[in-house]
């Protein structure tokens, strides 16, 4: 994780704890919507994503089901699933700290560290799950 952090924090600019924050919200994103044997490769090359996961899931509160889980639900039934998703995956990110610009470069930086930790195959079963990611890229 700390190698993220620091590609985050100097690349990006994003301040470490906004970073942590943020992979915490993603890590636990990809741990809900890839299922357990795809997340324990992603927790096997990336130290620290299992506990960050963990720790933005117990940290997630009431709250951040309100309003935009009404939006993303409405976004959803609107636009078709991943439109929810994206906003609620945004909507997680902007808690954590992200403004509405870096959350394309945090996407793709995640998603090349991803690729670069696990290569292309894993990365493609990914985001087949997660098509939300893309959207983020834009």
């Amino acid at each position: 994780m700390d190698e993220l952090i620091q590609k985050l924090t100097t690349q990006l600019g994003i301040p470490a704890g906004v970073a942590n924050a943020a992979i915490g919200q993603a890590m636990a994103m990809l741990k809900e919507k890839v299922g357990d044997d795809l997340f324990s490769k992603v927790s096997g090359a990336i130290p620290g994503a299992e506990n960050a996961a963990s720790a933005a899931k117990d940290a997630a509160t009431s709250s951040s089901g309100g309003m935009m889980g009404a939006l993303s639900g409405a976004a959803s039934k609107m636009f078709g699933g991943g439109a929810g998703e994206a906003m609620e995956l945004g909507a997680s990110l902007k808690s954590a700290g992200l403004n509405s610009d870096q959350m394309g470069g945090f996407a793709q930086t995640l998603i090349d560290f991803i690729k670069d930790k696990l290569g292309d195959e894993v990365l493609e079963q990914i985001l087949a799950k997660v098509p939300m990611l893309k959207t983020l890229v834009g």
